[in-house]
């Protein structure tokens, strides 16, 4: 058995990989996404898991007067703490089932494209759940396995179902995928109540030819109708309190 401190420099690897693998197209998407979800930010911290290279940052402390960053990945961290030297920024390096914060609670806990990379989901919803505030909110956002883009992939028979994990999934270290059943079971599992559910974005080729054939208007267009059909959507989320 490889010992913990070998498991976390792997672990760091895969992080640092998954952090160079976005394109301009992950770049909106993420931006786009971040703006939807604002629509139910409260209070005035928040605390960001993933922050990855720190798209999603951004809006965050547009939004907050504190925001503590936390990622597994090194090069995250000290890039965020490059893009924005400000003191309402904590930029934590850490996996997320260690992190630890005291008696200090947030007002807002977002979750984006979390749950399907970690070894057990609920542990981590339950750790975050610990620091969330009496009266805040905790947005969760994953990938959804009921996307139409999965189904094609199932017509063409690049996959044998659609919540089999592809290859783009195990390059990114993705673990599972959702299905919105079982993306809220875990939610309900971790004792939160589900206030809202819904998704993003019409996804029908990958992220490299999207980039390439949609304009802007296009893939506006594709995310409003996401909104309107979370099922089949490329995202799903849930706002969720104690």
């Amino acid at each position: 058995m490889a010992s913990t401190a070998s498991a976390k420099i792997t672990s760091e690897k895969v992080l640092d990989a998954y952090l160079n693998s976005y394109t301009s197209f992950n770049d909106w998407l993420i931006g786009r996404r971040y703006r939807k979800l604002k629509d139910y930010f409260t209070g005035n911290s928040c605390l960001e898991l993933g922050s990855a290279e720190g798209t999603g940052t951004k809006h965050l402390l547009d939004h907050f007067n504190k925001v503590v960053a936390v990622d597994g990945s090194p090069l995250a961290v000290a890039s965020i703490k490059r893009k924005y030297p400000t003191e309402r920024l904590v930029a934590v390096n850490s996996f997320f089932e260690n992190m630890e914060f005291g008696i200090e609670r947030f007002d807002t806990i977002v979750m984006a494209h979390i749950l399907e990379h970690v070894d057990d989901p609920l542990q981590v919803l339950l750790q975050a759940k610990k620091f969330l505030a009496p009266n805040g909110v905790m947005i969760i956002d994953v990938p959804n396995g009921g996307s139409l883009h999965r189904h094609v992939g199932v017509k063409m028979g690049l996959l044998g179902k659609h919540t089999d994990l592809n290859e783009a999934d195990l390059s990114i270290g993705h673990q599972r995928v959702y299905t919105p059943e079982t993306f809220q079971e875990d939610i309900n599992n971790a004792g939160l109540n589900i206030k809202e559910f819904g998704g993003m974005f019409i996804k029908v080729l990958s992220n490299t030819q999207t980039e390439k054939v949609f304009n802007q208007d296009q893939l506006e267009a594709l995310f409003k109708v996401g909104e309107d059909h979370p099922h089949v959507a490329a995202e799903m989320f849930i706002v969720a309190t104690n």
